[in-house]
């Protein structure tokens, strides 16, 4: 969380300092009545109405001509504004390129020269953190180099100052599935994907669509140079919508293509991954909804062999238990042991150095004096062993008996792999279909046991409120973007103000954008029933993503109010057509800017800069490989697999949503992953620990979320040919790709079978034979553990 905060804040005074020059625009300067009514304060909706009224009639006057032509087009266009509804328009915009409480700025003159300043100062910036990286990983391989130093991955990097770079380009990904799991492999493969993708649309968009935008547009663009091969150099009304409107349907083949390809290897490498899975992952199924009869160990194994053919099918049952003060005993004895640990580890420090002092604490918890810790902790832990031993023998006991400290889930594990796939495809097993729900385990090692042992009455009571506080967050977002960056200008920091007037403007979205995924994750964890730390990454990353679709990709048609546009999408679905339409072809520079951005930001993820910094603070204390222990892995808020899917699924559909209105987009968004492929392709495999694994969920739901912005383009360029177009026939050329989008996220959905082997599968050789993985930890609570 730190470190989001951190380059949040270092991102927003880069992007701010490029920004700080650009010209304000006085509304009333054009000497339109209704312009100055909204300057000084009218009633909202009118305000915004007139406001994208004045934008809109400001480029059509850049195209105004001699031409009777042009000038009844220009009325036909005020008429189409007219007919906006004041109910539906969200959007606050203008057009100028003032940077508004959003963050977000329109496309205005003089936006090339601030997109190459921002070129200049992130590409400078981006170098010193590849140079700083490139440096660091031969002075710290404990943190850079650690996996391929264990084994874990092979061959070792050369330790040379580029070494790195061949590292990571010659990285395949069925090559690393077993050392980083293929959740891990499957992020390095949708780089690949994207950077197909973009260069098959972008090639052609930027070498024809944008030269043709240029010479047969009309100009539209006036003065701003940037807009040249853009829609905005294209006149309403123009010829040209006839060849874009197939161009939308080329964009369609290609992502459809090319999703759908990518699905049919990762079902391979799926399958090969089931195939080798862990005897104890594979052969065990984890059981929910237990009926009362049947909560025991003997019980539980006893029914699951009964109604699974064959004998001998389950080796073992595991019923959670009510372990409420066994768990806390252990807990304050692991705590105890950790400290304990680190004052041995500082006495050994001490004794290096020469004085030999050791340790000792003071304070409330030492009832006032000054004690040695480990005589303080040797003594805790002695006390504590035989009680926790005590309680552990207790539950033991009771758990015999049916009922009692058995609750209603656990875990079975057969003997074979066959009888655990036929138990979890088991349905109506008892005559209420909610009992007995068998699903696919997680790693032992990953599971939330506390999620295990809620009672099911609160649980739902927390669902609900997880629920509720996921809306609270989506419609207070943009209203606390607006309050922080208010407070934030309020501010005056004397000597500093000039540095301070450039961030404070973005200051509310930085820090938004920063603690979002936080927020997130412990709305998840604290009111959903997750069962395993990869399963709340999972949900991460569905909702997370929807709120970087509405608050990254339609920032410019959601502006700062999201319960109008939200209102104005449900009560009347069609105006989302001219709503997109209005105001997201003017936002692509603020695009541009927000993809070269991304180049440094993810060039200060490639430092790891504060596993870095922890890492250094920790071998103070200790060795360095227990130093490591203690400042691995990054925060997973921000910087979990969730997270990262959902963030590069945005710039993806950002790659596909504004391409087509401007092509130049398609490029910059390819340099974004051809830096991801890069960056992660050395740091997935060779520094970053390795996490709990669930075989590439993370992929399908990424893809799936394509098909989501794929249809967000269909939507949005058909509402472009409606309102710019001459007549309806690039618009129903444009509007069949729609439904075309939805057969085929359908079809996607039902086409491939990926979670499970097929049962021709379990006894194929190549399943029987398979090498399979190790796996560490035990499907059964570690305090009941005996250690």
């Amino acid at each position: 969380m730190v470190r989001s905060g951190l380059s949040a804040l270092i991102a927003a005074i880069c992007i701010a300092a490029s920004t700080a020059a650009a010209p304000i625009e006085d509304a009333c300067a054009t000497g339109e009545v209704a312009s100055c009514i909204a300057a000084r304060g009218g009633e909202r909706d009118e305000v915004q109405l007139l406001q994208e009224r004045l934008s809109l009639n400001s480029r059509l006057h850049r195209t105004q001509t001699a031409d009777a032509h042009v000038a009844a087009s220009e009325v036909n266009a005020s008429q189409k504004l007219d007919s906006i509804d004041l109910g539906i328009v969200a959007a606050t915009t203008t057009s100028t390129t003032t940077e508004s409480a959003d963050g977000l700025t329109l496309n205005g003159v003089g936006d090339l020269v601030t997109l190459l300043s921002g070129i200049a100062m992130y590409g400078f910036l981006t170098i010193c953190c590849v140079l700083f990286f490139s440096y660091a990983r031969l002075s710290y391989p404990m943190i850079y180099t650690y996996n391929a130093m264990s084994g874990l991955v092979d061959p070792m990097p050369a330790d040379t100052m580029w070494g790195w770079v061949r590292a990571s380009m010659n990285v395949k990904v069925e090559e690393v599935i077993e050392s980083i799991g293929l959740d891990n492999a499957m992020m390095l493969e949708f780089c690949n994907l994207m950077m197909r993708i973009l260069a098959t649309i972008g090639i052609p968009m930027i070498c024809i669509i944008g030269p043709m935008n240029w010479a047969f547009g009309g100009n539209a663009a006036g003065e701003d140079h940037l807009s040249y091969l853009s829609f905005g150099n294209v006149e309403f009304y123009s010829w040209l919508y006839w060849v874009h409107a197939p161009c939308v349907w080329g964009v369609v083949f290609v992502v459809q293509i090319n999703i759908f390809s990518a699905q049919r290897r990762f079902l391979r490498l799926r399958y090969e991954w089931l195939r080798k899975m862990a005897n104890l992952r594979a052969n065990t199924v984890m059981v929910d909804n237990i009926p009362e009869e049947f909560q025991s160990d003997a019980k539980l194994g006893e029914f699951f062999e009964r109604i699974i053919p064959g004998d001998k099918n389950v080796k073992v049952a595991h019923v959670t238990k009510d372990t409420t003060h066994l768990l806390h005993l252990v807990t304050e004895l692991k705590q105890a042991e950790d400290e304990l640990q680190k004052a041995k580890a500082m006495f050994e420090k001490n004794k290096e150095d020469g004085n030999g002092r050791r340790p000792r604490m003071g304070g409330i918890c030492c009832g006032g004096r000054d004690v040695d810790s480990i005589d303080y902790y040797t003594k805790i832990i002695e006390d504590l062993r035989p009680k926790v031993e005590e309680e552990r023998k207790r539950v033991l006991t009771e758990a015999e008996k049916v009922g009692g400290v058995n609750l209603n889930n656990g875990f079975v594990v057969f003997n074979d792999l066959t009888s655990a796939q036929v138990a979890v495809r088991l349905t109506g097993i008892t005559e209420d279909y909610t009992d007995f729900i068998v699903e696919d385990p997680p790693e032992p090692l990953d599971i939330q046991w506390a999620d295990f042992t809620q009672d099911p009455t609160a649980r739902q009571g927390r669902t609900i409120l997880g629920y509720a506080l996921t809306a609270a967050l989506f419609f207070a977002y943009m209203p606390l973007v607006v309050t922080i960056t208010n407070v934030a200008e309020l501010v005056d920091l004397g000597p500093l103000e000039s540095v301070w007037s450039s961030v404070a403007p973005t200051a509310g979205l930085q820090i938004m954008v920063a603690f979002l995924p936080t927020f997130l994750i412990h709305i998840y964890k604290h009111c959903f029933t997750l069962r395993a730390a990869a399963w709340a990454q999972h949900k991460l990353q569905s909702w997370y993503f929807w709120f970087q679709m509405m608050f990254v990709v339609l920032l410019a048609a959601v502006g700062t109010n999201v319960a109008g546009f939200t209102e104005a999408l449900f009560t009347d679905p069609f105006s989302m057509f001219g709503v997109l339409a209005d105001t997201m072809p003017y936002a692509t520079h603020y695009y541009m800017n927000y993809l070269v951005l991304s180049w440094l930001s993810q060039s200060m993820v490639l430092t790891r800069y504060v596993v870095l910094s922890k890492f250094k603070f920790f071998c103070q204390i200790f060795d360095e490989e227990e130093a490591k222990k203690w400042a691995e892995p990054e925060d997973q808020d921000y910087f979990g697999i969730g997270s990262r899917s959902a963030q590069w699924v945005t710039f993806a559909v950002v790659g596909i949503v504004y391409g087509t209105l401007s092509p130049p987009i398609n490029f910059f968004c390819f340099i974004t992953f051809a830096l991801k492929r890069l960056y992660f392709g050395y740091l997935l495999v060779f520094a970053e620990g390795k996490k709990p694994d669930l075989g590439g969920v993370f992929w399908v739901m990424m893809l799936r979320h394509m098909f989501v912005g794929l249809l967000l383009y269909t939507i949005l360029m058909t509402g472009v040919f409606y309102r710019r177009a001459a007549n309806s026939g690039p618009m129903l050329i444009c509007l069949p790709s729609m439904f075309y989008v939805i057969w085929s996220m359908q079809r996607f959905q039902s086409s491939f079978q990926w979670e499970k082997l097929p049962f021709k599968e379990l006894t194929e050789e190549s399943t029987m034979d398979a090498e399979k993985r190790t796996l560490d930890g035990r499907y059964l609570q570690p305090e009941l553990i005996a250690s």
